[in-house]
């Protein structure tokens, strides 16, 4: 790792860190830190600044959270996907729950759940649906075809029976015995 004084956009240093080994205080400097991403062939090296923790007392050096989150917005900026936090403040921007979220652009919860935590990270064809999502007017599209289950009138429901029972009769095993798949002519 190479020391820099660089600290990404929207990083707030957090106050009062403490040494994981001696509990010691520790200050923040950044390291310039490059990682293997994807498989095989297809494995790509990335580079990250991250927070790396310095204790004062012990000089023990160490990444926390922060430094996972600075190298998960690497990966995404190369896959050219939304972030975790990206994905999480177009929920908060319209001030849903993830499960009203879910509800009204039919992604399932947990699956937003691991996208926001980080856990996976969406694939293309979602991203560009968040991404129209992100914009108002998509938004507004998406609330206007959106249609809840209780909102579905049962006018073309028959009355009565919901399912139709078929009787197994001796002629309807018959018929079953005799049916073939042919091959189109």
């Amino acid at each position: 790792m190479n020391s820099t004084t660089r600290q990404p956009p929207g990083y707030e240093e957090v106050g009062g860190r403490c040494c994981p080994m001696c509990e010691g205080p520790a200050d923040t400097h950044w390291c310039s830190h490059k990682f293997t991403y994807g498989p095989g062939d297809d494995a790509v090296e990335l580079t990250a600044d991250l927070p790396v923790g310095r204790c004062e007392a012990c000089d023990f050096e160490f990444l926390d959270s922060e430094g996972e989150k600075c190298k998960t917005e690497a990966v995404c900026k190369h896959l050219g996907v939304l972030s975790p936090w990206d994905i999480k403040a177009i929920r908060r921007r319209y001030d849903m729950s993830r499960a009203e979220f879910a509800r009204l652009s039919g992604l399932g919860e947990a699956t937003l759940a691991r996208w926001e935590k980080g856990i996976l990270t969406q694939n293309r064809a979602n991203d560009r649906y968040l991404r129209l999502i992100a914009q108002r007017d998509g938004m507004d599209r998406l609330r206007a075809i959106a249609v809840e289950p209780n909102d579905v009138t049962d006018a073309a429901a028959p009355t009565g029976e919901r399912f139709r029972v078929i009787s197994i009769t001796s002629d309807l095993r018959k018929e079953q015995q005799l049916f073939q798949l042919r091959r189109a002519a």
